[in-house]
């Protein structure tokens, strides 16, 4: 004898429709989570950029408060002088720190900070140099030494300075200002420091 059985079977497991929806929705979810991490890192690549930047122009004021203070006079705006170690090429001369031989112990009488063009194409935007004695590995201004002119800062904005100084009309204190563009010249990162 053989019995038959029902037709009446379940088949258990997913639709098509269901599978192509829940791939849908995963795939979803994955673009999603990429589009956060993306922006995490260009977050986190934006700050690191701009730290790095922040504490570059720190030192740099370090560097000019250390040199007025070792300095005998300044002057602020100076006008070109063929007395000056180095040529500006064009720069514009922000600041000229004398130097007097007996504090310092350098032969070049005179540092002096500029602002303008970029001597070559590594460097982004306008720039800050220093003409000036080189410093010797104890960080000491080397005596005798020749005249160096050097890229401090770059990435200074091409309608502005970028350094300022400013004088005091009442005391001989300085204001010191710098600005940098940051996130490809979206924004300025600024600096200031007072001597």
């Amino acid at each position: 004898m053989i019995k038959r059985i029902p037709e009446t079977r379940v088949e258990k497991g997913f639709t098509l429709i269901e599978l192509l929806l829940s791939l849908s929705l995963g795939s979803l979810l994955f673009v999603v989570l990429l589009q956060l991490i993306g922006a995490d890192l260009r977050l986190g690549s934006s700050m690191a950029s701009r730290l790095r930047e922040s504490a570059q122009q720190r030192r740099t004021l370090e560097l000019i408060r250390d040199e007025l203070a070792i300095g005998s006079s300044w002057e602020v705006d100076p006008v070109n002088s063929d007395q000056w170690p180095c040529g500006m090429a064009g720069r514009q001369p922000v600041l000229a720190i004398g130097l007097d031989g007996s504090k310092s112990q350098a032969s070049a009488p005179t540092i002096v900070y500029s602002v303008g063009a970029a001597p070559s194409p590594i460097w982004r935007g306008q720039v800050l140099m220093r003409c000036g004695p080189a410093y010797g590995l104890d960080g000491v201004i080397r005596p005798g030494g020749t005249a160096q002119n050097r890229v401090l800062i770059d990435g200074l904005p091409k309608d502005d300075l970028g350094f300022q100084v400013r004088q005091d009309p009442h005391s001989k204190v300085l204001h010191l200002a710098l600005e940098q563009e940051a996130d490809r010249g979206s924004k300025r990162l600024r600096s200031a420091a007072v001597f």
